[in-house]
Protein backbone atom coordinates (compact mmCIF):
# COMPACT_ATOMS: atom_id res chain seq x y z
CA UNK A 1 0.00 0.00 0.00
CA UNK A 2 1.35 3.05 -0.86
CA UNK A 3 -0.06 5.00 1.90
CA UNK A 4 1.62 2.91 4.31
CA UNK A 5 -1.76 1.87 6.45
CA UNK A 6 -1.60 -2.10 6.94
CA UNK A 7 -5.22 -3.68 5.81
CA UNK A 8 -7.69 -5.93 7.35
CA UNK A 9 -8.50 -7.82 4.45
CA UNK A 10 -8.81 -6.56 0.97
CA UNK A 11 -12.54 -8.19 -1.44
CA UNK A 12 -13.13 -7.57 -4.94
CA UNK A 13 -16.48 -6.67 -4.89
CA UNK A 14 -18.03 -6.03 -8.25
CA UNK A 15 -14.66 -5.55 -10.14
CA UNK A 16 -13.33 -3.45 -8.01
CA UNK A 17 -11.10 -3.57 -4.47
CA UNK A 18 -12.43 -2.72 -0.75
CA UNK A 19 -11.02 -3.13 2.40
CA UNK A 20 -12.44 -4.19 5.48
CA UNK A 21 -11.39 -3.10 8.23
CA UNK A 22 -12.46 -4.48 11.93
CA UNK A 23 -12.56 -1.57 14.35
CA UNK A 24 -10.92 -2.74 17.44
CA UNK A 25 -11.00 -0.77 20.70
CA UNK A 26 -8.21 1.49 19.74
CA UNK A 27 -9.90 3.06 16.84
CA UNK A 28 -13.25 3.76 18.64
CA UNK A 29 -13.88 6.75 20.74
CA UNK A 30 -15.93 6.27 24.17
CA UNK A 31 -18.95 7.11 22.32
CA UNK A 32 -18.40 4.66 19.79
CA UNK A 33 -17.87 7.10 17.25
CA UNK A 34 -14.11 6.48 15.37
CA UNK A 35 -11.12 8.50 16.93
CA UNK A 36 -9.78 10.78 14.48
CA UNK A 37 -6.49 8.73 13.63
CA UNK A 38 -9.44 6.14 12.15
CA UNK A 39 -10.74 8.98 10.10
CA UNK A 40 -7.93 9.99 8.84
CA UNK A 41 -7.18 6.17 7.42
CA UNK A 42 -10.12 5.76 5.87
CA UNK A 43 -9.14 9.26 3.87
CA UNK A 44 -5.83 8.11 2.91
CA UNK A 45 -6.69 4.55 2.02
CA UNK A 46 -9.12 5.75 0.10
CA UNK A 47 -7.21 8.51 -2.11
CA UNK A 48 -4.00 7.40 -2.06
CA UNK A 49 -4.86 3.38 -2.43
CA UNK A 50 -7.89 4.08 -4.25
CA UNK A 51 -9.04 1.38 -2.05
CA UNK A 52 -12.64 2.12 -0.49
CA UNK A 53 -12.50 0.87 3.51
CA UNK A 54 -15.56 0.06 5.27
CA UNK A 55 -15.28 -0.72 9.06
CA UNK A 56 -17.33 -3.78 11.33
CA UNK A 57 -17.44 -2.59 14.63
CA UNK A 58 -16.50 -4.92 16.98
CA UNK A 59 -19.37 -4.85 18.98
CA UNK A 60 -21.42 -5.68 16.22
CA UNK A 61 -19.74 -8.71 14.90
CA UNK A 62 -19.62 -9.74 18.61
CA UNK A 63 -23.01 -9.93 18.59
CA UNK A 64 -23.51 -12.18 15.71
CA UNK A 65 -22.18 -15.20 18.21
CA UNK A 66 -19.48 -16.45 16.00
CA UNK A 67 -22.52 -18.02 13.67
CA UNK A 68 -20.95 -18.43 10.16
CA UNK A 69 -24.28 -17.27 8.35
CA UNK A 70 -25.20 -14.46 10.36
CA UNK A 71 -21.40 -13.27 9.76
CA UNK A 72 -21.56 -13.85 5.85
CA UNK A 73 -25.17 -12.13 5.79
CA UNK A 74 -23.67 -8.97 7.53
CA UNK A 75 -20.77 -8.97 5.27
CA UNK A 76 -23.01 -9.29 2.12
CA UNK A 77 -24.89 -6.56 3.69
CA UNK A 78 -22.13 -4.37 4.54
CA UNK A 79 -20.86 -4.97 0.71
CA UNK A 80 -24.43 -3.94 -0.52
CA UNK A 81 -24.37 -7.51 -2.03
Amino acid sequence: MDSGYRLDAIVQVEGKQVSIEVETVHLISSTEAPTGSAILKRRQVSSIDGIELVSVPYWEWDKLDKDEAKEQEYLRNLLGL
